[in-house]
């Protein structure tokens, strides 16, 4: 890669950010494949979910620059998602990093829960982070409006609320057994960090789209609906 423009300041996407980018990118014998420019409006792209080459460039780049990449066949498609036919071409791509969304700091004790964290016989693990206030628990039948995020063992972002700037609504019934348990005990203001093992959690062998394993969420209680 070659630098086309200079940036400013010192601060860099990480793994589970998010950016805001224009791009355009050809095929090695010069044939146009898209541009975010003609539609005049830039592309908003997480770094996991970008070309594995994209996002590794980006990780080195500051808000305002602009590169030229030069991306191998093997960099140009998502190693956890074989199903997708990968194009198999080399690629040329300049991209301009126009703005970085922060992640939510990612817990540092994701594969084990630490001491202070309370163990229930489900095997779900529950660290009260803020408590909040009142005596109303959420009931079957009712629904909650919280704020969440959640990570893989290995520190991936799977989900977070907090990023999008937008809490949820759900209903209690709806969600995964490992909230629900939580949920059940929580009073609005609660937020807690919890370890849910896979069984109360998507399985092993989730749907599409769902995450897979052990998992770590922290859930803050806004509202009984």
């Amino acid at each position: 890669m070659t630098i086309l423009k200079k940036g400013s300041g010192y601060d860099h996407p990480g793994d589970n950010d998010c950016v805001k980018l224009h791009f355009t990118g050809w095929k090695r014998d010069g044939s146009f494949l898209a541009t975010s420019r003609l539609r005049g409006e830039p592309e908003n792209g997480c770094l996991r979910t970008l070309f594995a080459g994209v996002a590794e460039a980006l990780k080195t780049m500051v808000v305002g620059e602009e590169r030229r990449l030069w991306i191998p066949a093997d960099l140009t498609f998502r190693m956890d998602e074989p199903e997708e036919p990968p194009p198999r071409a080399d690629v040329t791509y300049d991209i301009e990093l126009l703005s970085i969304q922060k992640a939510p700091p990612t817990p540092r004790d994701l594969k084990v829960p630490p001491a202070a964290a309370r163990k229930l016989s489900s095997g779900l693990a529950v660290q009260v982070l803020s408590k909040g206030h009142g005596t109303r628990h959420p009931a079957p039948g009712g629904s909650v409006k919280l704020h969440f995020s959640g990570w893989t063992t290995d520190g991936r972002l799977v989900e977070s609320t907090v990023m999008a700037g937008r809490p949820a609504v759900y209903e209690l019934e709806a969600v995964v057994p490992g909230w629900r348990e939580a949920l059940q005990q929580m009073v609005v203001g609660d937020k807690v960090r919890l370890w849910i093992p896979a069984a109360l959690a998507y399985g092993d062998k989730p749907r599409k789209g769902a995450p897979r394993g052990d998992l770590v969420y922290e859930l803050e209680l806004l509202a009984l609906e």
